[in-house]
């Protein structure tokens, strides 16, 4: 996939903010920009008027579904309606992504320790079977709930 969109004159990154950007249900992009190289990059982008092509959709279409049980797609509503007494589960699992994919571990660690106390002290204990049953990405929930302990807390 990379090889492909540098053929093409954009970086993976690049072309994934060009797809939101082209898709008429979404009126913006948020993307992290750690510096001003990310910056002036994501700018460019915004900028350059060239068009995916069916092909470009094609490839992020099959790396989406793909890598799509690899990330909580943030359907909190689900987990919270499930899981009254934890209603943090997909902040949790979006604290793991910050620190497994992102590289941002004190800011996972940080937003991890806002979660008040007697919740955190419950995530290891909980039952996610239904949960996990109604997760659209099927995600083991539980191991990904004690990893995220053991990294963060």
């Amino acid at each position: 996939m990379v090889e492909h969109f540098l053929q093409r004159g954009f970086t993976e990154e690049q072309a994934k903010i060009k797809a939101v950007l082209e898709d008429k249900r979404f009126s913006s992009v948020c993307a992290g920009m750690w510096n001003v190289a990310h910056l002036t990059s994501g700018v460019a982008t915004a900028l350059d008027k060239t068009k995916l092509s069916q092909s470009d959709r094609d490839i992020l279409k099959e790396y989406a579904q793909a890598t799509c049980s690899d990330y909580c797609a943030g359907c909190a509503y689900i987990c919270d309606s499930i899981l009254p007494g934890a209603p943090y589960v997909s902040d949790v699992m979006r604290y793991l992504m910050y620190y497994n994919s992102y590289g941002e571990q004190a800011e996972a660690k940080r937003l991890f320790a806002q979660i008040p106390i007697h919740v955190r002290n419950k995530l290891l204990s909980m039952d996610y079977s239904l949960a996990e049953a109604r997760c659209p990405q099927r995600l083991p929930i539980r191991e990904l709930v004690a990893e995220a302990v053991s990294k963060l807390a």
